[in-house]
């Protein structure tokens, strides 16, 4: 084992890997001359790409697995990450908003409007990340491990947040402004406490209910156990060891579940809830305006929060840009530390359509939604906004139905 990595240390993509590990905290420096907290989420934003690749921590699959397989093992690590986020959102939320009267929240936590466009952006999202083999996040570490198809998928969401853009104020007009953004402490004066609580009981049921699942389609969880060396190890021994079980080997599920709910709690100590379409948005809002296919600012984004409403922000390095480049650059990081980065092309051709055309359902829904997986769900959730549990079971059905697509076309 030592000679093996020992060999991989001294590899091409190690090497580069190493590098770049070490220039995440040059550039965060370079960009705390302009803003200390984008510097931050920098380093986070990085350390959730690493995380990601290395436990293959994605929202698409969590869903899929449990419908094609009876497999839970990746909506358990999802639910473990909610749990930890939403334990520590609320000490965050009780901080900046003690007392919430009904019908407050704080403007910085994910508490979106939850109605019919949520359910629509939902189901939408979830037949396209189920056909197009990964969610934004998932599509975004996937470049970063060299996937051409993940490229495609990319272009799709461009295409569809743009096509999203295009027809915004009729979707504002007719549902969005008109839906209530519910906040769960300030709803019947429940409190955190006790929305917490909820919270926790609901994830702790799924979690159970996922088990019975698993128990019903026979799947099992295997663990497979490292045979104790002969004798004991030396202090290099130890130290490459650990070195070789946090950059270079692959993680469980349930720990990507961990860190990412940790690593979720420093978004928001530092400026919002994790969200990774933003700087989509931002993009295609730019491209938009540039070709002149717009009529000019889209109705009520200011007043919106999640991926959505930081969309709006100025200047090249910002919120948004960190937020989404930073969840690549850790990725790539981890993929090559591992040297799994490896120019991958689809064997069949039809898999090309798959990914655009579930990339363009994403870009489309993840923009109506006001975030995708990360930012609508996982971060509305924790955030105690009920759109999150609506967008989630959205999510939820149209993955059911985004399985039997894939299942038709083979």
């Amino acid at each position: 084992m030592i000679e093996k990595n020992n060999n991989l240390y001294f590899s091409t993509q190690f090497m580069i890997g190493i590098v770049l590990l070490f220039s995440v905290f040059i550039i965060s420096y370079l960009i705390s001359s302009n803003s200390y907290s984008d510097a931050a989420i920098w380093i986070a934003a990085c350390g959730l790409g690493f995380t990601l690749q290395k436990s293959r921590f994605c929202f698409a699959s969590s869903f899929r697995d449990l419908f094609l397989f009876g497999s839970g093992q990746n909506m358990k690590g999802v639910l473990i990450a909610i749990a930890i986020a939403s334990i520590g959102f609320t000490g965050i939320l009780s901080w900046i908003l003690p007392n919430p009267i009904p019908g407050e929240f704080p403007s910085s936590a994910h508490v979106l409007p939850v109605g019919i466009s949520t359910i629509i952006a939902g189901s939408i999202f979830g037949i396209g990340m189920v056909t197009a083999g990964g969610c934004v996040s998932g599509t975004i570490y996937r470049i970063a491990e060299g996937y051409v198809a993940s490229m495609i998928t990319m272009v799709g969401i461009f295409i569809g947040t743009i096509i999203l853009i295009l027809s915004w104020d009729f979707w504002w007009d007719k549902l969005i402004s008109n839906e209530p953004k519910i906040f769960l402490p300030s709803t019947y004066s429940l409190g955190y406490g006790f929305s917490l609580a909820i919270t926790l009981f609901l994830l702790l049921v799924i979690y159970l209910i996922i088990t019975f699942i698993e128990t019903k389609s026979g799947i099992n969880e295997f663990i497979i156990s490292k045979k104790t060396p002969v004798g004991s190890k030396g202090f290099y021994q130890r130290i490459n060891q650990s070195f070789s079980d946090f950059f270079i080997k692959s993680w469980s599920v349930k720990a990507g579940g961990i860190s990412s709910g940790f690593i979720a709690i420093i978004y928001f100590l530092f400026h919002s809830p994790p969200g990774v379409t933003g700087e989509i948005m931002k993009q295609s809002i730019s491209l938009s305006d540039f070709f002149n296919i717009t009529d000019g600012p889209m109705k009520g984004i200011s007043s919106l929060s999640g991926c959505l409403g930081a969309s709006i922000g100025s200047g090249i390095i910002s919120h948004t840009f960190v937020s989404t480049i930073g969840v690549f650059f850790g990725a790539l990081v981890s993929a090559l530390l591992s040297h799994e980065f490896k120019i991958r092309t689809p064997n069949d051709a039809k898999r090309y359509f798959q990914s655009l055309g579930g990339g363009i359902l994403m870009g489309f829904s993840a923009s109506l939604g006001i975030g995708c997986t990360i930012g609508a769900f996982f971060s509305a959730v924790s955030s105690l906004s009920l759109s999150g549990w609506v967008f989630g079971l959205s999510l939820c059905i149209g993955s059911f139905v985004g399985t039997k697509i894939i299942k038709a076309i083979g």
